[in-house]
């Protein structure tokens, strides 16, 4: 595992755009962290990175947002409303792992569909509202993206 700190938004859009020239389509990113810790912003940077002119939000109320990057779509996931029915049976694993890069903010709720390959990312608030620790782990294949950091 390998740890960041950012102590602003363009720090951590930064370290997004970093990871982004790593990726390839089927790949899963799960970002794990508190409500406000910077999965969104990661995300805004990350698609911004691949190309999406379009504007980046979290998909709460929808569940899944789809963008259309350069090369593969984004598919990005906001899992916290699916705490109490799971996520089985409600056909997202027809995105998870395919044609795009699938970004899931609070994984634990889409536990059963996750694949063993994928990079989870994790994000821990600072003493300094702005701060934070950024980890980074690859599982599986995925250690390669790790390592590359």
């Amino acid at each position: 595992m390998k740890e960041f700190l950012t102590n602003n938004f363009e720090q951590t859009q930064s370290l997004a755009s970093r990871i982004a020239s790593f990726v390839y389509p089927g790949l899963v990113i799960t970002l794990n962290g508190d409500l406000g810790a910077g999965k969104t912003t990661f995300t805004q940077g990350f698609s911004r990175a691949l190309g999406v002119k379009s504007r980046v939000k979290s998909p709460t109320f929808n569940i899944m947002n789809t963008y259309t990057a350069r090369d593969f779509p984004i598919y990005h996931f906001d899992a916290y409303r699916l705490e109490m029915t799971g996520a089985a049976n409600q056909g997202f694993e027809d995105f998870i792992g395919t044609d795009g890069v699938t970004l899931i903010e609070w994984p634990q709720y889409m536990n059963d569909l996750l694949p063993n390959n994928r990079l989870d990312i994790t994000f821990t608030r600072g003493e300094d509202d702005n701060e934070r620790t950024i980890s980074i782990a690859g599982v599986g294949s995925v250690i390669e993206i790790e390592e590359k950091l």
